[in-house]
């Protein structure tokens, strides 16, 4: 072999070695990228459970819609044609679980997260609202928020404790007479008697 083709095979595989470097830091890049997206979507959907979830505002919003719109509005009326303070507190309810149904829908945060702790009252709300927002449907199409509903199916799918087996969570295997047995634990014999004698 002569200098020459020595040479060219040298240049060759540092060239390859080039290409790979590149490839590999593309790639770790691409992954980092995502893994930073990932994390920032996180940090909106907790923002999103925390923050307005915990407002007065969305708490008065939250209880005229789970025990005063259907005595105040019959159901079947168009969300658009409620009265103006119904209206408030329907879309502020209605908007909210259509964020976190967005969420995912596009697949940014875990659905754990949001199924959990979301998933009971987005069903709740959504058993109410559904006649409102089919009447609402009728003008203005299919997607009104279709992402609300999605949401409530996968909550109704995956209720909160089989969401709790899957997801490991720990549970006292009795509580203290005053506050109850806990449903689905077997009550033992001799230490929840002696705790309700105390």
């Amino acid at each position: 072999m002569t200098v020459m083709d020595v040479a060219v095979v040298t240049n060759a595989v540092v060239a390859a070695i080039s290409v790979v470097t590149v490839v590999v830091s593309a790639f770790f890049a691409l992954r980092q990228l995502r893994l930073s997206q990932h994390a920032n979507h996180t940090l909106v959907a907790i923002e999103l459970l925390t923050r307005d979830r915990m407002s007065d505002a969305f708490l008065d919003s939250q209880q005229f819609v789970l025990t005063e719109l259907r005595t105040a509005c019959p159901p079947g009326v168009p969300v658009s044609q409620l009265p103006a303070d119904a209206r408030k507190h329907v879309n502020r309810i209605a908007l909210y679980y259509n964020g976190l149904g967005q969420m995912l829908a596009f697949k940014v945060v875990e659905p754990a997260l949001l199924l959990g702790t979301g998933g009971y009252r987005a069903r709740e709300a959504w058993t109410v609202l559904e006649p409102y927002i089919l009447a609402e449907r009728v003008a203005r199409g299919e997607s009104y928020l279709s992402n609300f509903e999605h949401l409530a199916v996968l909550a109704t799918e995956t209720p909160w404790p089989t969401a709790v087996r899957r997801l490991g969570l720990r549970r006292f295997g009795r509580y203290p007479a005053e506050v109850g047995p806990v449903a689905g634990v077997p009550r033992q014999p001799g230490v929840d008697e002696a705790e309700a004698s105390t």
